[in-house]
């Protein structure tokens, strides 16, 4: 369990940018070129009414909508997004993105690869899906934000999975959206597995082994495998987050309160 890398904080403007298709722009904010394995996330922005063509990846994607209106579809089944809905990808499955809004569409991504890539897919596809569709079994899950269910994970902590073993058979990832009340927190942890966390609302403490880090505005932390670490809203608004894990369940390692600490040195 001994950390090889530094966590690292990455704000929006500072990654790597790429139009990876025309008026479509992918920040990566987690990703090879701050050393994670296993994961890549980021923000696509969508300029008004631009599109991303029909594409296979050879990994599952999640698709979180921030801002703005949009469609995917998905092997020809068209769902409407809201904001803050999250559409989970599995492996092989045809999907295609489009801003159906006059101002940008913003998305936050998540691939389960450090190399991603995609195919092009030459094919017509569509079929428009109910409002409150939720998916289809054995292929794609939308994560409805008003009505997913939701757990407490710590006190002012709640959240709920969008994607892992148990809910998306054979996935290599699992994520999914923590809502923290003022004094929300989590316990100090870590895991076995690489972690990306975008805070979407609100301002964040992050604490990793006593060094602090305040975080706002899709700012996303690379927690390597290993690091010690929490997260704490110490203001008094709400704060919420998109957290995606390089590994299929969604397991921590609860530790003293000290290993969060500079004079703790855990390791």
């Amino acid at each position: 369990m001994r950390p090889d890398r530094s966590e690292v904080m990455t704000s929006v403007g500072s990654g790597p940018r790429l139009e990876i298709d025309r008026g479509v722009i992918f920040e990566e904010l987690v990703g090879a070129h701050n050393h994670a394995r296993n994961l890549t996330t980021g923000i696509v922005t969508f300029a008004p009414r631009a599109q991303l063509r029909y594409h296979t990846h050879e990994f599952t994607e999640s698709v979180t909508l921030l801002q703005g209106e949009a469609t995917i579809d998905i092997e020809g089944r068209r769902y409407e997004l809201q904001q803050l809905d999250n559409v989970v990808i599995p492996r092989g499955l045809a999907h295609h993105v489009k801003n159906i809004g006059s101002a940008d569409a913003v998305f936050h991504v998540a691939m389960g690869s450090d190399a991603p890539a995609r195919k092009h897919v030459d094919r017509f596809f569509r079929r428009a899906m109910p409002a409150d569709s939720t998916g289809v079994p054995g292929a794609e899950r939308v994560n409805r934000h008003a009505t997913a269910k939701r757990f407490e994970a710590s006190p002012g902590a709640t959240f709920i999975d969008f994607f892992n073993r148990d809910l998306v058979p054979g996935i290599e990832m699992s994520g999914g959206y923590g809502l923290f009340l003022p004094g929300g927190r989590l316990p100090c942890h870590l895991h076995d597995f690489d972690e990306s966390i975008c805070i979407i609302q609100g301002n964040a403490t992050c604490i990793v082994e006593g060094r602090r880090y305040t975080m706002s505005d899709n700012t996303t932390a690379l927690q390597p495998r290993g690091r010690c670490h929490y997260f704490v809203n110490e203001t008094s608004e709400p704060m919420a987050m998109l957290w995606v894990y390089a590994g299929p369940v969604p397991e921590r390692l609860v530790l003293e309160e000290r290993n969060c600490t500079i004079g703790g040195s855990p390791w």
